[in-house]
């Protein structure tokens, strides 16, 4: 039956390639996850070497278990050309723009093994409506908080997706304050605005280090996360509401620091959205990936 049936699970991001063996529909194999560096900004064989080493690393532990995998499973950021299989990055993946996923994989697998992909956001909103069937009424959508803005939103438990197969709606590049929202929410906007305030961090530190600080009290630490939020509120709240959400999920990294900036975005929307936090954003992503 496909929903027994071993596959391979690949979460792509622009540092490292993701693996484990999964099961089709329920998740990862526990004790089968890996984790392959990847440049990509690197050469077209640096690419190669890196997607086809995870692959076939995970082949061979799938002989060694007596698996015979039917697919490959893939969620990574765009732009992609998600229904074909196809890179149209240029920020990054540049090396391989216009290749198919399964020509970079060469003869690692067999044309009898099923590809399939998905936008991250998109297999991380997946992924929690398979592990919240509760979730599956209404209009609900996910953030990610992290390097990025990400979002997605899902209708009665279906991903809304567009016509390549990315998030059907998008915040990060809406118009805001002169620029665009993800320059207000994200990584490098809590960076920027923890400056600004005259906070300093050492050589080395990031938007954990702010978290760290705020949780010890200081106070530009603490108002560098409630400016996210408060930007977040303003920037997103005539998509949540055009579109109707009524439960917003947030994750990824900087939301591992939601409780930040928490009370501004509860109080922001209100009691019209719920809000809640996806805490395993990893074994979320993998339940999403094993369910395409």
């Amino acid at each position: 039956m496909r929903n027994k049936s071993h596959i391979i699970l690949l979460d792509v991001g622009g540092t490292f390639v993701k693996s484990s063996l999964g099961i089709a529909g329920e998740g990862a194999v526990e004790g089968t996850f890996d984790s392959t560096p990847m440049s990509s900004d690197g050469t077209a064989e640096e690419i190669e070497t890196s997607f086809r080493r995870a692959v076939a690393g995970q082949m061979r532990r799938a002989e060694e278990c007596g698996y015979v995998i039917d697919a490959v499973c893939v969620v990574m950021p765009g732009p992609f050309d998600y229904k074909k299989g196809v890179f149209l990055m240029k920020h990054k993946f540049a090396a391989v723009y216009g290749r198919s996923f399964r020509e970079i994989l060469g003869d690692v697998i067999g044309h009898d093994i099923r590809l399939a992909f998905a936008h991250d956001v998109n297999g991380a909103l997946n992924g929690a409506l398979t592990l919240y069937p509760e979730l599956k009424t209404g209009v609900v959508a996910m953030s990610t908080l992290g390097t990025g803005l990400g979002f997605a939103y899902a209708v009665d438990g279906v991903v809304q997706e567009s016509e390549p197969g990315s998030p059907a709606a998008g915040l990060w590049n809406l118009p805001y304050c002169g620029g665009i929202l993800e320059d207000y929410v994200s990584r490098r906007a809590i960076l920027r605005i923890f400056a600004q305030l005259g906070g300093d961090l050492a050589e080395g530190e990031d938007v954990k280090e702010i978290a760290d600080k705020a949780r010890s009290g200081d106070g530009k630490a603490i108002e560098a996360f409630r400016s996210a939020g408060r930007h977040y509120v303003a920037g997103a709240r005539d998509l949540i509401v055009e579109l109707g959400v009524s439960h917003l999920l947030f994750a990824g990294q900087i939301a591992r620091s939601f409780d930040l900036m928490e009370d501004e975005i509860k109080k922001g929307f209100g009691e019209d959205v719920h809000i809640s936090v996806v805490d395993d954003i990893q074994g979320t992503v993998l339940v999403g990936i094993a369910s395409l």
